[in-house]
């Protein structure tokens, strides 16, 4: 009996360090939420709140329900996301060297991505396309089981699939019909675009973090949710 605990005993420990190494990272954080918001996490629904101050791992799918809403930042630079009411979107992040690889895949409903001091990729993807920015501001909603839409707002998006690729601006919208159809600009219509479900607000935030020299940083700024 000792002797097979003795032989199990360096399985544990090396089970036990390669657990810790696979401790995904946060890649951004909620800087606010109202209402029904589910997390799920490797897959799994999980019972943890959403709310300020909420840390996001790479992978982690949000389910806003009626109502609801959420904005969080990525923790690398001042990339904005805003998640409408009735929407489903996983936050991916990957890093490379100093920079985070960010994609946020939008299966259904609608959100706002505001991009000003861009460090690495940024890219939103839908079933049907890909949009990839660097310092703008866009809205993109995603029809279930449906076309996508996207509404410019400043700067130059470029949405692209398999079939084709244009450009987007501002007061200009993109449709893509489905992932075989070429995305086409078109100016947007009267109402097109429009986001009033934030109205206006200043967030203060703070948390900490751990560099990449292993010391304990605080990360502190201010945001403002606007228009």
């Amino acid at each position: 009996m000792k002797k097979h605990f003795n032989f199990l005993l360096p399985l544990i420990v090396i089970a036990a360090f390669s657990a810790s190494s696979l401790v995904a990272e946060t890649i951004a954080v909620v800087l606010k939420s109202k209402g029904n918001i589910q997390l799920y996490r490797s897959g799994k629904v999980s019972d943890q709140s959403i709310k300020r101050g909420f840390r996001l791992q790479d992978g982690d799918k949000l389910v806003t329900g009626p109502k609801a809403y959420a904005a969080l930042r990525f923790i690398d630079d001042a990339s904005l996301l805003r998640i409408r009411a009735n929407s489903t979107c996983s936050i991916k992040g990957k890093k490379e060297k100093n920079e985070l690889i960010k994609n946020v895949y939008l299966e259904v409903g609608t959100i706002f991505a505001r991009v000003t001091k861009q460090r690495g990729k940024f890219e939103i993807s839908t079933p049907t396309s890909v949009a990839s920015v660097k310092g703008t501001e866009w809205i993109t909603e995603q029809i279930l089981d449906g076309a996508t839409y996207y509404y410019g707002r400043t700067g130059v998006v470029e949405i692209s699939n398999d079939a084709g690729a244009a450009l987007l601006r501002e007061g200009e919208t993109v449709e893509v019909l489905d992932a075989n159809t070429a995305p086409v600009t078109r100016k947007s219509k009267p109402g097109e675009g429009d986001w009033d479900e934030f109205g206006v607000d200043t967030e203060d935030y703070e948390f900490e973090f751990e560099n990449e020299q292993g010391e304990m940083k605080m990360l502190r700024f201010q945001i403002k949710l606007e228009e």
